[in-house]
């Protein structure tokens, strides 16, 4: 049989080449489909990104409706459906902020503020930088608003500070006593509440909506009371809501032209105060109440105003540091109270200053004090002071009556600062409670009364008896001081958030950017966690405003400029495409994406309101998850209430600014100038603002690679209004 076997030549050739033949294919395959496939992955990718940018879309029109005309309590709720990415929250790398200067021809930038560390960058060439003082805004629904009462208050009136609108309510008060919890208010909306302090030593409030707080001491005294929304420019409002106690209790009111009141409590009552026509005069209006039992009461104003506070008016009690028409402590000229009394100026300069009023005036010599009596004689309404140089002003009942007020600092001119002095007229009256607003101060006192000390985060403030005569107080290493002056033992003093103007000198002039640190603790390369603890606890700034102060005319202690800062949560939906690493975003009203290739790309730009002229508004939808959210790859909803919506500003500015966090800044700056391609003047002259004449909006900043865009009015003053809504998202997991 083998001698039968023959090979066929023709068969082993056509089998090699079938085999050769199918590996060939094979291979041709194998090169296609690695060809392909990232073009299948890209237009997978293509696909994710396109429908989840439409949801995406419509939760932003639906949070930006919410945000600007809803009513705290209101809420909407969305449904995302991932195709086969997921969604997730990030609170690090995210923020915006917007700023505005109250001057002409004056520009002020802020760099590295929102960067989770210690410092920051200032810039504003065009006059002498003073100081700056740092709010932080607790934006966020686990960032409860922070009161510490110290142990020598006996009384504490609280009630909620409505904002816009007056929140849904309750508001969840508590009360500590270190970590041990004493008591738990629920505040009702429209409400207030008296807690007795007495004895309970120093305690805290933490509160989970911004509250106006009255120290009380003894039977009370006089005081300033903030607006529920005061002017960024001069500090000056047109609402107050002010808790009150029972018995006869006044108010004062001063404004600078003529003015409609409107009082609510029980009633609502209209009243009018017309100017008098004297010289330099202000209008004043009086208003006393009798009360029998505690109660809110509303005060409106149709004319930027004051409000003065005078509890058990009776008593011959009270003493307050006045502010300036600038909003500072020290500045220039003061508008005055009619109360009988007198008023103190003290002088921190190294020169003489010289006070006027109508019919009258005195000499200050310089780091001296001069008392004279108050008010002046045939005056009809609220004198207006003006003096040659920055001095401090007080109203007190007499030389030897009780009173509380926070000492104003000798270089901030502000509630706090590094240098304080303070005069006393006599021994055994007068004491001084001291606390720093950052996490380290080392500090001395000298002069009259002597001490130092040093101040922790866990070991912040100390009481002292102060001797008669000159007493200063100076930081030598850290941060700024905040010091109340008890005299006596009545007293009455608002209350301020412990994260509240913190401000720090600066006293210089400089074109280029001036470095400054922030008054609380780094959390640069910290974890997301120990960011969101330290937001809780006050430990860094869960959002902030940045005032400048410096030089403006006769003053150094005018506000200059304003920087709000947010940190917001961005909810991104992660997807692969071709490569790792894409994502549709949602944070502060844009929609955003790196597809493809990591190229920024606006998809929704931020809402904001332009014209008709020179105006300007917007709403920042600062939205955050809530403790209890969820992420992932499911069916997602997200329901979104608005829990606060407050006013940060409604004044004329000169220049308005909005920046934007890396890696979105740049394209949101370059998204938001539409139609700027079609002006001549920016075709012939690219980059000169200043030569700009045709075309009204957002334009870039000239600089190299900025995330910030100017707001471009032809060189007229812009009416400014900024609001701030204040959003919680809830996600879960949808039920199918």
């Amino acid at each position: 049989m083998n001698s039968m076997l023959q090979r066929d030549e023709e068969a082993v050739s056509a089998a090699v080449a079938t085999v050769l033949l199918f590996g060939g294919v094979l291979s041709i395959i194998a090169m296609m489909m690695v060809s392909l496939i990232p073009v299948i992955e890209e237009l997978e990718g293509s696909i994710e990104r396109h429908d989840m940018s439409a949801q995406m879309t419509l939760m932003a029109h639906q949070t930006s409706a919410l945000s600007e005309t809803g009513m705290p309590g209101d809420s909407t709720e969305i449904n995302l459906i991932p195709v086969d990415g997921t969604l997730n929250w990030n609170m690090m790398q995210s923020s915006m902020w917007y700023s505005a200067t109250w001057a002409d021809d004056t520009s002020f930038r802020v760099q590295g503020a929102l960067d989770y560390d210690d410092e920051l960058r200032i810039r504003h060439p065009e006059s002498m930088n003073t100081a700056v003082c740092i709010d932080d805004l607790r934006l966020g629904p686990s960032n409860p608003y922070i009161f510490t009462i110290p142990e020598w208050v006996d009384e504490v009136l609280l009630t909620a500070s409505p904002g816009l609108a007056l929140p849904l309510g309750p508001i969840e008060v508590e009360v500590l006593n270190g970590s041990e919890k004493l008591s738990e208010i629920q505040l009702m909306v429209d409400g207030m509440h008296l807690l007795d302090a007495s004895g309970l030593g120093e305690t805290i409030i933490h509160s989970s909506h911004q509250l106006h707080l009255l120290f009380s001491v003894g039977n009370g005294g006089t005081a300033v009371i903030q607006p529920n929304d005061p002017s960024p420019v001069d500090s000056t409002g047109s609402s107050w809501s002010i808790p009150l106690p029972a018995g006869e209790n006044k108010i004062q009111v001063l404004s600078e032209s003529a003015n409609q009141i409107t009082i609510r409590n029980d009633t609502s009552s209209t009243y009018y105060a017309l100017p008098s026509n004297q010289n330099r005069v202000g209008v004043d209006f009086t208003h006393q109440f009798n009360l029998t039992s505690p109660e809110v009461v509303h005060v409106s104003t149709s004319s930027p105003s004051r409000l003065i506070l005078q509890t058990n008016s009776n008593a011959s009690v009270g003493q307050m540091a006045l502010p300036s028409i600038n909003g500072q402590h020290l500045g220039h000229s003061f508008m005055t109270p009619t109360f009988d009394g007198e008023l103190v100026f003290s002088n921190p300069g190294t020169d003489s200053v010289t006070v006027t009023w109508r019919g009258g005036g005195l000499s200050v010599p310089a780091n001296q004090s001069s008392v004279f009596p108050w008010p002046p004689a045939d005056t009809n309404g609220a004198p207006m002071l003006d003096a040659n140089g920055d001095v401090f002003v007080t109203w007190r009942k007499n030389a030897s009556g009780s009173g509380l007020q926070m000492e104003p600092a000798d270089d901030t001119g502000a509630s706090s600062g590094q240098l304080h002095t303070i005069q006393n007229d006599q021994a055994g009256l007068h004491r001084l409670h001291i606390t720093h607003t950052g996490h380290y101060t080392e500090w001395n006192m000298t002069g009259s009364s002597e001490a130092n000390g040093t101040f922790l985060d866990d070991s912040y403030d100390e009481t002292v008896e102060l001797g008669q005569g000159v007493t200063q107080i100076r930081v030598t290493d850290g941060d700024a001081l905040r010091i109340y002056s008890i005299r006596g033992q009545n007293g009455l003093l608002q209350a301020m958030h412990d994260g509240a103007q913190r401000c720090l000198p600066m006293n210089i002039q400089a074109s280029g950017w001036i470095s400054a640190d922030l008054p609380w603790q780094s959390m640069s390369g910290r974890s997301q966690v120990d960011l969101k603890n330290a937001w809780r606890a006050g430990n860094h700034p869960a959002s902030m405003q940045i005032s400048l102060i410096g030089e403006n005319g006769a003053s150094n202690h005018a506000t200059l400029g304003t920087v709000w800062g947010f940190h917001l949560s961005r909810l991104s939906y992660e997807f692969q495409s071709s490569i790792s690493g894409m994502e549709v975003a949602y944070a502060g009203g844009a929609v955003v994406t790196n597809h493809p290739e990591f190229e920024p790309h606006i998809v929704v730009s931020p809402s904001d309101r332009g014209g008709p002229g020179p105006r300007f508004a917007a709403t920042v939808p600062s939205l955050h998850p809530t403790a209890d959210s969820v992420s992932g790859s499911g069916n997602m909803n997200l329901d979104i209430e608005l829990v606060d919506r407050s006013s940060l500003a409604s004044a004329e500015a000169y220049e308005v600014r909005r920046g934007w966090a890396s890696p979105y800044g740049v394209a949101i700056a370059q998204s938001s100038a539409d139609g700027l391609e079609a002006s001549e003047d920016w075709t012939v002259y690219p980059g000169r603002i200043d030569l700009l004449n045709d075309y009204v909006g957002w334009v870039p900043d000239p600089s190299y690679g900025t995330s910030e865009a100017i707001w471009h009015t032809n060189g007229e003053a812009i009416q400014f209004t900024l609001q701030i809504a204040d959003l919680s998202a809830h996600m879960t997991e949808a039920v199918s």
